[in-house]
Formats: C-alpha cells, structure tokens, sequence
C-alpha cells in the first residue's frame, strides 16, 4: 500500500496551515509509524500512528497508515475504524476510499468465516463460508466510489470483481477481473481469480492462457505460485499429465509449502502410472497438508493403498529394500525379491 506520498502530501499540508507544537509532535510521529511499516514492524508502527492521531485528530493521512498497519496484520475491525476516520476526514482521495472497500470487504469475509466455524464447531482456517448471502453493500460502495475518483486504480476493480465472484455474479467478475489485468498488475490475485473463473465456464484454453501470461507480469517466484498452480489445473481439466505435472512442479519450486499443489502432482502422477513420484508426493502432502484438506488427504489415503497394493504381486514375496551397494549404482531394487 502507497504510504509515503500521500503522508508526504499531509505533512506539506500541516506545516503551511496552523503550524502548532501538536500538529508538529503528530507529523513527527506519523513519519516514525511509516518508517517502522516500510520496515515491516507493524506494532510499532501502529503505536505511532495512534500518538500522531492522539495529537492532532484531523491527520487523516497517520489514519490512513493506522489502518494499513493493521491490515497487514489481518486485524480487518481496527483496519476499518481506522480507516473510516481517513475517508470521514478526505472523502475525495480516491485512495482512501479504496482502502476503506477493500477493508470492509475482508472483515465481511472474516465474519462469514468465523460463523461458519462457530456452527460447524471448527477452526476458521478449516471451513470454507458460504459468502452469497454475506452483506458486500457498503465496501462496493466505496469501491465503486474509489473507481469514480480515479478509475486506473486497478486494485478498486480487483476487490469489485472479487465481490461480484462471491456473491455469485460470474459476468460482472469476469468483467471487473478483465478491467484489473489492462493494469498488469505484479500481484497474483486478479490472475488467479480470472483464470479460477474461466475453468469454472469450461473455458479451459483461456484459463491457462492468463494464468501463463500471469507468470510473466509477475515478479518474485514465491508470488508466482498460486498462478503456476493455476496453469497446472488447466492443464489437468485437459487430462494432459506431463504438462500438468511441469506446471505444478514450477508451483512447488515457487514455494515449497503449496501443499495443494503436491497434492495434484501426487494425482497426475497417480494418473500417468508413475506410482514412485506419486506415492512420494501424495505422502508428503498427508504429512503436511493442513486440517481444511481432509477431504484431500482421504483422496491420498485411498491412491496409496492402491499404490500399495499394485507394487505386490500375487503369491510373492515383499520387494527387499535396495542395499547400500545398489543405491550408490543407482539402482532402485525394483524386480529383486526375497527368497
């Protein structure tokens, strides 16, 4: 989130209007909240912030960092209140109307979730809400509000799509989703959630056509991951193994702890008879895959006693583990039986 200039811009502001000790002490402590966030110390940075508003109530831009510090701790009730103040204070800066949707958004998200937990008696990392029914009125407002001000904010375009997806209305998305990706945005989300809409249409070649282009717009390889999943998904609708398997391989190679992308590797594996690299990756992925994959740990379970019992052969014996002999010559002991 773009910190520096709008504080820059609040600084100018307070220094050539009513130049009082308050409004200094706050400008002074706003410039501390947005050093400590530029260096990822988010509690520091909050209790910055709190004293540059404490001081001088009207820095709308110290609200504004607030409320990105406490996003970026997931803390979406603070980041909201925050926030409001920010858009209260300078309802015209686009980018505070943009934050204060996004925000709204995720706490509306985080709330569905939490419900959902409470009845299925789980975790909130283990359900998947039901958001048709949740209540995204207010952040589309501000959102939409946000694209009137300045319409190439393509993150504004993101979270409308991303609303219009949950609340089930696939056209508006796909719409919203397109306008995000003229930006080429260096974030994975609007490639994933455009590609994910596109598979879901059956539209299978497009899907996997964003999703590469994806991998190219995007910078960093932990970022590219979910986007390299993606790929490897079309490609797996297309009952193309090898190519699902390379794309779900960059996935894990992105980062390390993409377990559904293990676990749809140890499938295409599976799938293609190569029952050594999924018998590795589907037990790695029932290692390591969380409580919200049970269904797909289940799913590995029954691959790898099939697995198990296609390595025997009726009336033989049980393959003898290779000696040391053999692994340092490379052979794997396939075929060597015991007597």
């Amino acid at each position: 989130m773009k910190l520096v200039g709008i504080a820059a811009a609040a600084l100018l502001l307070a220094l050539t209007g009513c130049p009082n000790e308050a409004r200094n002490d706050s400008i002074r402590a706003l410039n501390e909240c947005n050093k400590a966030y530029g260096g990822k110390q988010f509690d520091t940075a909050i209790s910055d912030c709190k004293r540059a508003v404490e001081k001088w109530s009207d820095n709308h831009s110290a609200w504004y960092s607030l409320g990105g510090a406490h996003a970026q701790k997931r803390d979406w009730n603070n980041a909201v209140d925050a926030m409001s103040h920010a858009v209260q204070l300078v309802p015209e800066q686009a980018m505070y109307q943009l934050q204060y949707g996004r925000f709204l958004y995720e706490k509306a998200v985080q709330t569905a979730r939490e419900d959902e937990a409470r009845r299925e008696n789980k975790k909130p990392e283990e359900v998947t809400p039901d958001l048709t029914t949740a209540n995204f009125e207010k952040p589309l407002q501000h959102l939409q509000e946000a694209i009137k001000l300045n319409n190439e904010l393509w993150r504004a375009h993101y979270f409308i799509g991303r609303i219009y997806r949950d609340a089930g209305r696939s056209k508006e998305a796909a719409e919203e989703l397109s306008k995000t990706l003229h930006a080429a945005p260096t974030d994975p989300g609007p490639w994933v959630a455009l590609a994910e809409l596109y598979r879901r249409w059956d539209y299978t070649d497009q899907a996997i056509q964003i999703a590469e282009a994806g991998t190219a717009a995007v910078p960093g390889a932990n970022e590219k991951s979910d986007i390299w999943y993606e790929v490897g998904m079309g490609y797996d609708d297309k009952h193309l193994n090898d190519q699902a398997i390379s794309a779900f391989t960059k996935a894990l190679e992105a980062r390390r702890d993409n377990h559904p992308a293990k676990f749809q590797r140890g499938q295409a594996y599976y799938r293609k008879g190569s029952f050594d690299e999924a018998k590795r990756d589907l037990e790695e992925f029932s290692k390591t895959g969380g409580a919200s994959v049970q269904f797909e740990k289940q799913q590995a379970s029954k691959m790898l006693v099939d697995i198990a019992a296609k390595s025997v052969v009726p009336g033989s014996a049980p393959l003898e583990k290779p000696s040391p002999e053999d692994v340092v010559k490379g052979k794997s002991g396939k075929g060597k039986r015991g007597r």
